[in-house]
């Protein structure tokens, strides 16, 4: 079995500790909508900071930072991390994982190339040598969201800005699931999704795309709803994975529940939308997914108790959203490997997903290096045994 995925790869670089209400961070904060600024929780670009700012980039981190290296430098990006997962967990599955995008030519490739090798996952990277790898600066504040922490990030598109339909592989869409994740901070591939959307899904591929951010589109014009490669491109997609705030913008709308209906009426065959701490939102037709009407499902509460018993462990939120989707790549692919004929149920889906998610405050960015093979799944094993037994039958 084989998954597939493109979209966002890139370095980020961790600053922990970090306080938003310091003068350096609230002079470079977001006014209004699409101004450029930052974002509590959000990302913007650094061509655009730049412009709100009116300073160059390497000033305005410069006193984000106080001058200070990174706390810690990880393979990030919303595609790569949840394929690294993937790739980690199914292991003893026998389950082959790919990661198609673009780096530049200079020391943050080299970091990608090196990040990857520490995993069982495989590239497949254009070079492109005049461009900069992508890169994001993440700034951690821990006293937000009442002690549970909040992320900004700033990005630079760099070599993600020459990637697009044109340079997947043929064998991209031999695999049986395909992820495109992120692709907001991909544009070409961004605006090219129907392309291989319909492709893949020809192709008999199971679609996942789980969505990022889009501040490229909120400047472009900041009333109007997200386009996600054109409106038809919902209806090639199995499974979409969003968070509350991406679903608000993608439908239009001003509530969540009448943002997953839309986003049900634009034709998705199941959707999944986070929301923090609170429920996730689930809907299935039946297709892929056995058919479950929109409700909702826990996050898991096991990470959340061990890390209030000992709050030595909690580390940082960075990439909890990129290992929810690796989560419900899992799951699809556990159920696959099966071969039975019943569908994939959302409680499992949602079981790895939550708890794939929950995990990654335990260690610092989005990408965990295992010592040995199993590693992880043997650390997340008994957090989705307790979603499970939590849950119960759905």
């Amino acid at each position: 079995m084989r998954i597939a995925g493109s979209g966002c790869c890139l370095i980020d670089s961790i600053y922990m500790n970090s306080s938003y209400e310091e003068e350096g961070f609230r002079n470079v904060m977001s006014i209004t909508k699409g101004d450029g600024g930052l974002i509590e929780g959000g990302l913007v670009f650094s061509e655009d900071i730049e412009v709100f700012a009116n300073r160059p980039y390497k000033d305005i981190l410069r006193e984000l930072t106080k001058a200070r290296k990174p706390d810690v430098e990880n393979l990030g990006g919303p595609a790569v991390v949840a394929l690294v997962h993937a790739a980690q967990i199914l292991q003893q599955e026998q389950v082959a994982v790919t990661f198609y995008g673009a780096v530049g030519k200079d020391d943050q490739a080299n970091h990608v190339h090196e990040a990857i090798a520490k995993t069982p996952l495989k590239g497949e990277l254009k070079i492109v040598p005049d461009k900069r790898t992508a890169t994001t600066d993440v700034f951690d504040d821990p006293t937000q969201r009442n002690g549970k922490g909040e992320r900004s990030f700033i990005n630079t598109v760099g070599a993600a800005g020459e990637y697009g339909p044109q340079d997947i592989p043929a064998d991209f869409y031999e695999a049986d699931i395909v992820l495109l994740g992120g692709t907001a901070l991909v544009p070409r591939l961004h605006d090219g999704l129907l392309t291989v959307l319909k492709k893949a899904k020809d192709k008999g591929c199971i679609t996942v795309v789980g969505t990022v951010y889009d501040f490229r589109n909120e400047k472009r014009a900041p009333h109007e709803r997200w386009p996600l490669g054109g409106q038809e491109s919902y209806t090639h997609i199995d499974l979409l994975v969003t968070d509350e705030e991406e679903a608000l913008c993608l439908s239009g709308a001003t509530e969540i529940l009448d943002a997953a209906k839309i986003l049900i009426g634009y034709g998705v065959s199941a959707l999944i939308i986070t929301r923090g701490a609170l429920d996730i939102l689930v809907y299935s037709k039946g297709t892929i997914i056995s058919k479950c009407d929109l409700t909702s499902l826990p996050v898991s509460r096991y990470m959340d108790d061990l890390m209030a018993q000992d709050p030595s462990i909690r580390k940082d939120t960075t990439g909890c959203g990129d290992n929810f989707v690796g989560g419900v790549l899992v799951a699809l692919a556990k159920h696959l490997v099966k071969k039975e004929k019943s569908l994939v149920n959302m409680r499992d889906i949602c079981a790895y997903g939550a708890s794939s998610g929950g995990l990654t405050c335990t260690y610092h960015g989005g990408t965990y290096y295992e010592e040995k093979p199993g590693e992880k799944a043997a650390l997340l094993q008994p957090v989705v045994s307790a979603y499970l037994e939590a849950v119960g039958e759905v």
